[in-house]
């Protein structure tokens, strides 16, 4: 089965409790130490199969707490600060 997050391109093919990155790039993680992880995507890890634990299933708070901190940075880059 594979399930596709709906808010970016990253789709996970899952055999069970066995799962692989097809294919993706999480928007969301670009900037942060997961930009080349999609299995961090936080969308991804809670609309797979319950039988599934992805990677950013037990890292959510520190993925968000990252995502938040770049979204930061990308609003007031530090060229326009004065």
């Amino acid at each position: 089965m594979q399930t596709r997050c709906p808010r970016c391109t990253t789709i996970v093919k899952a055999n069970g409790t066995d799962w692989a990155i097809i294919n993706g790039a999480c928007p969301e993680l670009s900037g942060t130490e997961w930009e080349n992880k999609p299995e961090f995507c936080p969308t991804l890890s809670h609309v797979v199969q319950p039988e599934i634990v992805l990677p950013g299933i037990a890292s959510r708070a520190a993925v968000q707490k990252e995502i938040e901190r770049v979204r930061v940075v990308k609003v007031r880059p530090s060229s326009q600060v004065e």
